[in-house]
């Protein structure tokens, strides 16, 4: 009979040699783990995704298709006619308009493992089904905002002014390249338009130069990527801004990081780790093919004659109002922000003559507006105390709505967006009072499919991590988005 201690491994003994110490003493390991519940730290806040009315398609046509009477109330005859004449004939323009039906999905892998090894503390399957439906709804917020198939147009040469302080360039030669982003580019990274360079501009003395460049807003970009280039052909990413100017401090001789300052930016170019890259012949993903047009594709783009969006200058003018600030900031006037009554309020009333319901903001712009709200003189303030009147007040505060003076006073709520990027606001209507509108709702998502878990056969994938015995999932959707009123809206772009 063997003794027992001859069935004890090497291996075994090297893991318990820990424990052969004088006395029991901290490093012996006899203790326990404390272990609390997994927790997820993923925001989830998807308000755009949530107003938009879902319905479901009555058909498998690729396209959503409807029919709209468009206002061409400025080309209609004169009415007054003589006695014993007819009338001038009403004119009437009607259009299609189409949108795409594209796939949104997201996949997960449990394998039987994780499963395994998770009992009693977890169920790795439910665990991966909740967050990936989490980052589908996170994903449908933004697409659903800014998802965009047509490309973007170049930007136009940008102009360069120097300054001889303000950063360490000496005497050299320099050009600055330009490419726009639409809203899709911005979080996921799927590219940008076809590139610019400014001419070459030359410092003659100094080492502490510095240079701005600007460029003309491209209608639909919500960001643009800077390039800087010693000789014109061998570009390196400076950065990102959200609106369309630049300070180049410095030369550089490889590829910058991406600006930090911008919330939320894709840190994958093209579906891989990298940086924004510039092409000048041709568009470099501002196109998603994949994509269908979203809210911000529907305000931006021109419309062809099958009523598809397409790149603004190619087709119909979009009736929506666009302004860009070129970079300014908001300011204050009559207790009011001056731009948003100037370039959203006012237009959108001479145009339709109704009021949006909405203004939809960034939480950098909603900071902006409070401060110079509350931060003006003319601004009625309450401090509210605590019981004792005297130890505790509250500070700070928001601006939840703003006069549409236009309108003749109507009340516009300002609605936070997590996925409109910071220098956008966008005026929203979501009821147009037109007679016989027969518009049930403005804005809709439109599914062929709603989002739906789908799981996969099992199969075996020798030599791969993941590859044995597992469990295959997506969650996907099929939608198309729909604004049927982008008349009654507007957006101001290249915010400070």
């Amino acid at each position: 009979m063997s003794n027992p201690l001859e069935n004890v491994t090497k291996d075994t003994l090297s893991a318990i040699a820990k424990a052969q110490t004088s006395g029991i003493l901290e490093t012996t390991g006899i203790y326990s783990y404390d272990l609390s519940e997994l927790v997820t730290l993923i925001p989830v806040v998807t308000p755009f995704r949530d107003i938009v009315a879902r319905k479901a398609s009555p058909d498998g046509n690729p396209y959503a298709v409807w029919r709209a009477i468009l206002d061409i109330t400025k080309s209609q005859p004169d009415p007054a006619v003589a006695f014993d004449y007819a009338a001038n004939e009403v004119s009437f323009n009607e259009q299609d308009f189409q949108a795409r039906y594209k796939p949104l999905a997201y996949a997960g892998l449990v394998t039987q493992d994780a499963y395994d090894l998770a009992k009693g503390y977890a169920d790795p399957y439910a665990v991966a089904t909740f967050n990936v439906l989490n980052q589908l709804l996170i994903a449908e917020d933004r697409k659903l905002l800014g998802a965009q198939s047509f490309a973007l147009a170049a930007p136009a040469a940008p102009v360069v002014t120097q300054h001889a302080t303000g950063g360490t360039i000496g005497a050299v030669s320099l050009y600055v390249g330009v490419a726009a982003r639409t809203g899709s580019g911005y979080y996921y990274g799927s590219g940008n338009s076809q590139g610019t360079s400014s001419v070459i501009s030359t410092f003659g003395s100094g080492s502490t130069n510095s240079v701005t460049a600007t460029v003309t807003a491209v209608r639909g970009a919500v960001a643009y990527d800077w390039f800087y280039s010693a000789n014109g052909s061998t570009w390196y990413y400076y950065t990102t801004t959200s609106t369309n100017s630049v300070t180049i401090t410095q030369t550089i001789a490889s590829n910058q990081a991406l600006p930090t300052n911008l919330p939320d930016l894709s840190t994958n170019w093209k579906g891989s780790a990298g940086v924004p890259t510039i092409n000048t012949s041709a568009d470099n993903g501002s196109a998603n093919a994949a994509d269908y047009d979203g809210f911000m594709a529907s305000l931006t783009g021109d419309y062809n004659g099958s009523g598809q969006w397409v790149q603004p200058g190619t087709g119909t003018a979009n009736p929506s109002i666009f302004k860009s600030l070129d970079g300014a900031a908001l300011t204050l006037t009559g207790g009011t922000i001056t731009e948003i009554e100037a370039n959203l309020f006012l237009p959108l009333w001479n145009q339709v003559k109704t009021s949006p319901t909405a203004i939809m903001v960034n939480a950098a712009q909603a900071q902006e507006i409070a401060n110079l709200i509350l931060g003006s003189s003319s601004a009625t303030t309450y401090l509210n105390t605590d019981t004792s009147g005297r130890v505790s007040v509250t500070a700070g505060g928001r601006v939840g709505e703003i006069v549409n003076a236009p309108a003749g006073g109507v009340t516009v709520p300002i609605e936070v967006h997590t996925s409109l990027p910071p220098g956008t606001i966008i005026a929203r209507t979501d009821r147009v009072p037109f007679p016989q509108a027969n518009i049930s709702s403005v804005l809709e998502c439109r599914t062929l499919r709603d989002t739906a878990q789908f799981d996969y056969g099992i199969n075996r994938n020798p030599g791969v991590a993941g590859g044995g015995p597992r469990k295959e999932f997506e969650l996907r959707t099929v939608s198309a988005f729909l604004n049927r009123a982008p008349v009654a809206m507007a957006v101001m772009s290249n915010v400070a």
